[in-house]
């Protein structure tokens, strides 16, 4: 992946675009845990898609490619979500009607109702930590906070999801069946 981001850098627009195809799949997790609305993830995936290839140029380090890319997915997110906060409208009210619907014993649907437990505040930070696979030291840089405040923040979210969890019997008291244990 290395030499095709420094092809991309150099300016080979087909390099860019197949790293564009590998880091869709990410880039629409991560739109998703932000934004609830397809059309604003959508809007979110497409300016960063331009921004990227607009200030490849700007990337110091090609090893660090995707935190830089998630960065501007980030940024991007969370204008289209200050712009929309307090909007909700008929597409966000049919898409909950819909998810009822689902096969709820899909990991996909089971990890998304995980994720709409965790607090607003650290659902991001769950979904790169756990859905992503960063560290929480990319984690912080991404999010520009110290790694110790990311931690302590999934330490007690994971307390709280776990009270959460045996309240509903999916846990028992010991904790051993859980992931969060």
């Amino acid at each position: 992946m290395l030499a095709l981001v420094k092809k991309a850098v150099r300016g080979d627009t087909e390099a860019f675009l197949q790293l564009m195809d590998m880091h869709k799949p990410a880039m629409l997790r991560i739109a998703h845990a932000y934004l609830s609305q397809e059309a604003d993830i959508a809007d979110a995936m497409q300016d960063t898609i331009l921004d990227a290839y607009e200030h490849l140029s700007s990337l110091k380090e090609p090893r660090y490619f995707k935190t830089w890319l998630i960065r501007i997915l980030l940024n991007n997110c969370n204008h289209i979500y200050q712009k929309n906060k307090n909007i909700i409208s008929l597409e966000e009210i049919s898409d909950t009607i819909s998810d009822t619907a689902q096969d709820v014993d899909t990991p996909l649907f089971k990890f998304k109702e995980l994720l709409s437990c965790v607090s607003e505040e650290n659902r991001l930070c769950f979904q790169l930590y756990y859905g992503e696979e960063l560290t929480t030291r990319e984690i912080a840089d991404l999010l520009q906070m110290n790694e110790s405040t990311i931690r302590s923040r999934m330490h007690r979210e994971k307390l709280r999801l776990k009270t959460i969890l045996m309240k509903n019997g999916y846990v028992s008291s010991t904790g051993k069946e859980g992931a969060f244990s």
